[in-house]
Order: C-alpha cells, then sequence, then structure tokens
C-alpha cells in the first residue's frame, strides 16, 4: 500500500458520503472518530479503517503521564536523593492513587518481618 492507494480511498470516501448526502439530506457527516470508526467499512477502506482506529484508542491528554512526572520531582528531593528505587516507586504508587486505602498495620508487620535492618524492630 502507498501515498495512491491512501489518495484513491480518500477520494473514494468523499465520494460516498457526498452521494449520501445528496440521497438523504437529513444524513449527518461523522463528527467524532467513533462515529467515523462505525461508518467506516474495513474491507472497502482498509486504510481508513486503520486510521480511524488508531485516532479512537490514542488518549485525549498526557494528564496522567504529566501527574506522575509532578509526583516523581515532589519525592526526589535532596533529602531523598540516595532513596532506592523500588522504595522510590512504592512512594510515587501511594501519591498517584490516594484514593486507595492502606492497611496501616499490614505495613508495620511486613515492615516488623523483614530482616534488612541492623537492629530488630519490637512491637
Amino acid at each position: 500500500m502507498n501515498q495512491f492507494t491512501l489518495a484513491g480511498e480518500l477520494a473514494l470516501w468523499r465520494q460516498k458520503r457526498s452521494s449520501r448526502l445528496s440521497d438523504r439530506p437529513d444524513d449527518v457527516i461523522p463528527q467524532t472518530a467513533a462515529e467515523g470508526l462505525s461508518a467506516c467499512d474495513q474491507q472497502v477502506f482498509p486504510l481508513s479503517h486503520t486510521f480511524l482506529t488508531i485516532l479512537y484508542t490514542l488518549p485525549v491528554s498526557t494528564a496522567s503521564a504529566e501527574r506522575s512526572f509532578s509526583t516523581l520531582g515532589r519525592l526526589k528531593t535532596w533529602i531523598r536523593s540516595r532513596m532506592e528505587e523500588e522504595r522510590l516507586i512504592g512512594l510515587a504508587i501511594l501519591n498517584v492513587h490516594r484514593d486507595i486505602a492502606v492497611n496501616i498495620d499490614k505495613v508495620i508487620g511486613r515492615f516488623a518481618k523483614s530482616k534488612t535492618r541492623l537492629v530488630d524492630f519490637v512491637l
């Protein structure tokens, strides 16, 4: 498939849409990717169908990625500059997903059972 195939497919799509609008004036042109995808026949318009599928699945914004980076910026201060990656990831996940309840007793119990400290942790 090349650019000529795509150009021919787009010309055919335009012709189909204009003929449908002249036959039925109440028919509307798809305004969203979802409407376009439902109106696009995959057998007749394979490239357009692929494009609309990709367009339909793309996120609208990158707010979640930006939120993660701003969280990381708040967590990784000069005080925590020597923090190990596993702990930093855990803190970042806790910060991003604040709506999830954390059972403090389980956290203390897990910390008490770990043997990575020089001094024993006594409850």
